[in-house]
């Protein structure tokens, strides 16, 4: 379990080195729980994601990251700029007693208000490799 935590510790500091392009505030629910997390464009439809959600009703933790498939639908139609889908998954850890790490999938759609600012509706998915699941739909703010 260490080994885990150092794992998904080094994988958040070492995206953080590049990841300066977005930072994002995150509140989810159920289970109930506010986050941050950062974004970094990887290619021009792709982008990394690692965040960590706090749930103080546990009280636990997810520490996740992933790669979204994320385009501007302003590529297909002018009036549809600033509109953009994604989905995506990667690991994660949820840390509520002993822990678990498994797969988390996301799909969702952000909106954005300006060059700097977009809004996002999630939906996500985790599924423990030892079994336990949970879905949920996170709501937050992007800033660039």
């Amino acid at each position: 379990m260490r080994k885990v935590l150092w794992m998904l510790a080094l994988l958040a500091l070492g995206t953080g080195a590049f990841a300066q392009r977005a930072v994002s505030f995150r509140l989810s629910l159920p289970p109930a729980g506010l986050g941050l997390g950062l974004e970094a464009p990887l290619e021009r439809n792709l982008a990394f994601r690692g965040f960590v959600d706090l749930f103080p009703g546990g009280p636990g933790f997810l520490v996740a990251g992933e790669v979204l498939f994320k385009t501007d639908l302003g590529q297909l139609d002018g009036d549809l700029r600033g509109i953009r889908p994604y989905f995506g998954g990667g690991l994660a850890g949820y840390f509520v007693g002993p822990g678990e790490v498994g797969i988390h999938l996301s799909l969702g759609v952000e909106f954005l208000l300006d060059a700097r600012t977009g809004i996002f509706l999630d939906g996500e998915y985790f599924y423990a490799f030892g079994g336990g699941r949970f879905p949920r739909t996170v709501i937050g703010a992007n800033l660039r």
